[in-house]
């Protein structure tokens, strides 16, 4: 996984916001979900040497939402990592040292709806994807589309609560999922492929000391 950009929503979130007033400063969680799976190729795929790693970070309904909600919105960031064979793509022969990886990154839009059997505090959920990458494998780069579907499960706490100085509003959640995507890239780096992972709900948090 790309340290640097799970390391940025990581900070994103956790990161004081401007000072509530002199001499204070406070706290602000926008209403996330993160999510970080390994998956496989499927098909061809015969420059792919490696797991893809992905990660997805976006603003969801579903994560504001004070009581529990039979449907899912969200927008936010995607991307994808795996290895590819020695110089695959290369055009020029210089020192330039190539890392020999397919980056694919973008937004997504994501829509939800939750299965029968869902309780109080669990639910399942079936979701589809739509994405928008930019991709880069050494010294090339493309545009692509990508869509996903998701079956993905979580125990979760809901509520709203607020005092002087902070308020909570939305849900806490942990779940795990499997989903299969196809991307709109070359066949030899697998634009089919199957992912697992885990995700975490974060509710809205606005805090001052």
């Amino acid at each position: 996984m790309r340290a640097a950009v799970l390391a940025a929503t990581l900070l994103t979130l956790a990161a004081a916001s401007p000072p509530a007033h002199a001499g204070g400063a406070g706290i602000f969680v926008p209403p996330v979900e993160i999510d970080m799976g390994v998956g496989a190729t499927i098909g061809s795929s015969s420059a792919v040497v490696g797991p893809t790693e992905d990660l997805l970070a976006g603003l969801h309904w579903a994560s504001l939402a004070w009581k529990p909600t039979p449907i899912d919105i969200g927008i936010g960031y995607v991307g994808s990592a795996r290895q590819v064979v020695p110089g695959y793509s290369a055009r020029t022969v210089d020192t330039t040292p190539f890392d020999n990886q397919l980056r694919l990154d973008g937004g997504y839009l994501e829509l939800g709806k939750t299965l029968q059997g869902s309780s109080r505090h669990w639910r399942t959920w079936l979701s589809a994807r739509g994405e928008l990458l930019h991709g880069s494998v050494n010294d090339r780069s493309f545009s692509a589309i990508g869509g996903a579907v998701r079956v993905s499960s979580e125990v979760y706490l809901s509520g709203a609560a607020g005092g002087r100085n902070a308020i909570i509003c939305g849900t806490l959640a942990l779940g795990i999922y499997v989903e299969a995507s196809h991307r709109d890239i070359a066949p030899e780096l697998g634009p089919n492929g199957v992912t697992s992972g885990v995700s975490i709900r974060l509710p809205f948090i606005l805090a001052g000391s």
